[in-house]
């Protein structure tokens, strides 16, 4: 039976799809650049902030000008982040079964620690988290396991003890470089068929049936 389990945010435990498109497309027709299509925000998500807004802007854009761009982003979404977001079907109840069962769990995100931690006190405010880590500057980010040692530590746990459950290759991949077992769900951002091609031990399509692997 595992002990503890690693959440992603984004795709995983709450569906932030429409304030990150909106934000960044608002940004975007400002300065007169093209827009994208909601689904094209399902991979831009994954690896950050910066990292997404440089994938929607334009190639071009030169560093001084992108780093007004990403601080205006910023500054949109923070003013949005909780709008249209909503934890997906069955995640709040997950969580706190979670708690009452005594089964230890945290979250690893590389949404920047500013938009992180708010958004998980807006939305889970009543759930016991051990701890909360966005993006970091001082600590590699996802697929890089250095957190995960990190909440591993917190937990007072062993790799063996705790899953890693996540939507996308860089989740399955962090779970596959910390050496515990990946859980991908499947109404995330992202396909299946991705999540096993980069290290999922297991796909599972409702929150619940996430018992039966801490289980065994």
């Amino acid at each position: 039976m595992k002990k503890a389990v690693i959440f992603d945010l984004d795709g995983t435990l709450l569906n932030t799809l429409i304030d990150l498109q909106e934000s960044v497309n608002g940004v975007l027709a400002k300065h007169n650049f093209p827009t994208h299509h909601i689904d094209k925000y399902k991979y831009f998500l994954g690896n950050g902030i910066e990292v997404l807004t440089r994938k929607a802007f334009p190639k071009d854009v030169n560093d001084t000008d992108f780093e007004k761009y990403l601080s205006e982003v910023k500054t949109e979404y923070s003013s949005r982040q909780t709008s249209k977001t909503r934890p997906y079907d069955g995640i709040p109840e997950l969580l706190k079964e979670l708690n009452n069962k005594g089964i230890k769990i945290a979250i690893l995100s590389n949404k920047p620690n500013e938009f992180a931690r708010p958004t998980v006190e807006h939305f889970f405010g009543d759930i016991k988290f051990e701890v909360v880590f966005g993006a970091r500057q001082e600590v590699a980010r996802k697929p890089s396991a250095e957190a995960v040692t990190e909440i591993l530590d917190i937990f007072g746990l062993q790799k063996e003890d705790c899953l890693f459950v996540g939507d996308s290759e860089t989740d399955m991949q962090t779970g596959v470089n910390a050496g515990m077992q990946a859980v991908g769900v499947s109404w995330g951002f992202r396909t299946v068929d991705e999540m096993k091609e980069n290290g999922a031990s297991f796909i599972i399509d409702k929150p619940e049936e996430l018992f039966l692997i801490i289980n065994g």
